[in-house]
């Protein structure tokens, strides 16, 4: 399951790229203008809002995930909320490189990467266990059990989600240290 949700993340991160790169011109000017925005917002806060957008990027999409392990036919919508989060870091990535070039790696190493690739293996992670969990629930609602295991099951489901939410909370804290030293080095 994990190398399937690690592929579907990387297509996503290549459809991305393949979306900037091959965009129509309103398009690519839309997304410039998002890139902009991004990086201005990124580099124009201080440390603790930096740090509260961060982890709150990254707690919508895992509050996404989490949820739909609740749900019985959640599955397919998990794998597509990880492919949708993986198209932005895509398209992020490849806008970054068009308009820096050489420099677009620093500015994406500092800025894009941390973030990126730790909250998507934390998202990936926690997508693993989400599809776990909709098929339990699909499980017990289709069998004769009547599921007497299952608020234990969901307790350990949460517990997990909630170690994985912490670790998205040292992604932040990293992202936003890096950030700090971003500005101090430009």
């Amino acid at each position: 399951m994990f190398v399937f949700l690690s592929a579907a993340a990387l297509l996503g991160v290549l459809f991305g790229t393949l979306i900037y790169c091959y965009a129509g011109d309103a398009t690519r000017e839309m997304l410039t203008n998002i890139r902009e925005d991004f990086l201005e917002s990124r580099l124009g806060c201080d440390f603790g809002t930096m740090l509260i957008k961060s982890f709150g990027t990254g707690l919508l999409f895992m509050l996404a995930v989490y949820l739909l392990g609740l749900c019985a036919l959640g599955q397919p919508f998990t794998v597509l909320v990880l492919i949708y989060r993986a198209v932005g870091i895509g398209t992020a990535a490849a806008s970054i490189f068009s308009v820096y070039g050489k420099e677009g790696i620093r500015v994406f190493s500092f800025l894009l990467l941390p973030e990126g690739a730790a909250g998507l293996m934390i998202l990936i992670l926690l997508c693993r266990e989400s599809i776990t969990m909709s098929g339990i629930v699909f499980k017990t609602l289709t069998a004769d059990t009547g599921g007497r295991h299952l608020p234990d099951i969901t307790k350990l489901y949460s517990v997990k989600a909630l170690i994985l939410l912490s670790c998205m909370g040292a992604a932040a804290l990293l992202q936003s240290l890096l950030v700090t030293a971003y500005r101090a080095l430009a």
